[in-house]
């Protein structure tokens, strides 16, 4: 009886920590902090279509799914050389409005509306509009973008 209260000691103490998944109390300062995250990845990595900003908003094993489709950052850094050879590429503006911002440990979950307006010459030429969702964790270096999720939406 002692070899398997012993046994049963030692498998526990063995077994990895469990994640902390309970809601945590959010300031508005990390709410900032998390809005900051997504706006700045777009403004500078979509839009700005810098590559270098990468580690400024990823995680190195970033992902995002985008309408059934696996990006990591060496995908996103090749779309952005294919942008930067088009010439007559249009002007990125995005606009997010948040739904939710929640934070479970050392992670928050952010889902937010993200509209886009493509301009050349200062003319409209495009919109669009996604439901997003992403994953912030709080590395060593600060808060980073581990994963997203982005759906395009019809009106």
């Amino acid at each position: 009886m002692k070899k398997a209260i012993l046994f049963l000691l030692i498998l526990g103490a063995c077994q990895a920590p469990q994640a902390d998944n309970k809601q945590a109390p959010i300031t508005e300062a990390e709410k900032q902090i998390a809005k900051d995250l997504v706006q700045g990845a777009f403004d500078h990595l979509w839009a700005g279509v810098d590559s270098t900003k990468i580690n400024t908003y990823h995680t190195e094993d970033f992902i995002i799914l985008e309408q059934g489709v696996i990006w990591d950052n060496d995908r996103i850094k090749k779309f952005m050389r294919n942008q930067l050879k088009r010439t007559k590429r249009p002007k990125r503006t995005n606009r997010m409005e948040y739904i939710s911002i929640e934070k479970y440990g050392e992670s928050m979950q952010i889902a937010y509306f993200n509209f886009a307006e493509f301009t050349k010459n200062d003319s409209i030429v495009g919109n669009a509009k996604w439901l997003e969702s992403a994953l912030a964790v709080n590395t060593k270096v600060g808060w980073r973008l581990k994963m997203m999720h982005s759906t395009g939406v019809k009106d």
